[in-house]
């Protein structure tokens, strides 16, 4: 069995290239629950990509390509219930890796009561993490000042979602999800609202829908800094157990091209907002998505990243993904961002944050970034 060092190494790796899809393997690909779907295409987290599983259990999000200058790590045919993973350039196995299957309720015939199909409420991110955009527009969007690297109203637009859910439709899909054993915690993300609640409000009515019928299931909500303080804790008093004020890109500079609405928000705002968060929610429950692959300096974003961890905040750090079509970022450099993990653990470690600990939400799903993994290589040191 590969020891967590090399888990960690690999899924860095998987994270940064993703796989390619051998043309000649389409129709194996799609007998084994494989949709030829390439990139990024919208929506919350890194849609488009796959779940797999290493030996050992841990998951990774895996974009696919179908372009071999974009990865020399090949998607081959199964071996017994893996998938061998060979690399191109080195002629050799890279892993042997467990796909994830799709739930049953992505089926069509899947309805809730008032004729939406369940796939287009939420999805399952990883093994058992239930997560749904409620509400799926963005003002920046409407003012012409979307973050760059944003998909939130593309699903709208390919009709794989709808503008707004509710928690009759929400709670009709996690039961459906709990019928599989896909549903242990959730995340619940939106598009900002134009209103000065920054959307809170319609946050609080579906955190209380959803506790109303399901008191135990823990809900990790995403926000972006509040002038007012106070609505953080009626999330958390609305029932949301874990919170992520995502600021994504920490040097200004990249923000401001980047995040040109967000980059209205001063980062004292943010750090206002987590401290606040911190204070509310508690010891490693508070967590911001960290972007990597536009341009930072990886000594200055390590310097950056150790501010959020003395404040207690779990750095999310995860290589951008590109959309085909909209965006073409380079590809991050495996052996950086394998240094950015192993530094932040280590930074993690020193402040007492434990990303482990994270109760519900992308902290806890954790196949999108490998903090968790670098975490665990350090911390017995």
């Amino acid at each position: 069995m590969l020891e967590i060092n090399e888990i960690f190494e690999k899924k860095t790796e998987l994270l940064c290239n993703g796989l390619f899809l051998d043309k000649n393997l389409v129709d194996y690909y799609l007998k084994q629950g494989i949709e030829i779907d390439f990139g990024r295409k919208g929506g919350a987290g890194p849609s488009g990509g796959r779940y797999f599983l290493f030996e050992d259990n841990t998951l990774v999000n895996v974009a696919l390509w179908d372009n071999i200058k974009r990865t020399p790590l090949v998607l081959g045919e199964k071996k017994d219930e893996n998938f061998q993973i060979s690399n191109s350039k080195k002629k050799e196995i890279f892993a042997e890796l467990r796909l994830v299957p799709n739930p049953d309720f992505y089926d069509p015939s899947y309805m809730t009561t008032d004729g939406i199909p369940m796939k287009k409420i939420a999805l399952v991110h990883g093994i058992d993490c239930l997560s749904s955009t409620i509400y799926q527009k963005c003002v920046y969007w409407a003012c012409g000042e979307a973050c760059k690297f944003c998909g939130v109203e593309l699903s709208l637009e390919s009709d794989s979602t709808i503008l707004e859910k509710n928690a009759q439709q929400m709670n009709e899909v996690i039961t459906a999800a709990k019928k599989e054993n896909r549903c242990s915690h959730m995340t619940l993300t939106s598009g900002t609202d134009s209103t000065l609640d920054k959307g809170v409000n319609r946050y609080v009515e579906m955190l209380r829908g959803i506790k109303k019928e399901n008191p135990d299931l823990p809900l990790h909500v995403q926000i972006e800094p509040l002038d007012d303080l106070t609505l953080i804790d009626q999330l958390k008093d609305a029932g949301a157990d874990t919170i992520g004020i995502h600021i994504e890109i920490l040097d200004n500079k990249i923000r401001e091209m980047m995040t040109p609405g967000k980059a209205h928000i001063p980062y004292q705002s943010f750090e206002d907002n987590w401290i606040h968060a911190v204070d509310v929610f508690g010891k490693n429950q508070v967590e911001s998505f960290i972007l990597t692959g536009l341009g930072e300096s990886p000594d200055t974003l390590i310097k950056d990243l150790e501010n959020l961890c003395s404040i207690g905040v779990i750095p999310f750090i995860t290589p951008v993904r590109s959309i085909p079509g909209k965006t073409n970022f380079p590809k991050m450099e495996v052996s950086t961002l394998v240094n950015i993990y192993r530094e932040t653990a280590i930074m993690m470690k020193s402040f007492g944050v434990n990303p482990l600990d994270h109760k519900a939400g992308c902290v806890k799903c954790g196949g999108c970034s490998a903090i968790s993994e670098a975490y665990k290589t350090i911390r017995k040191r």
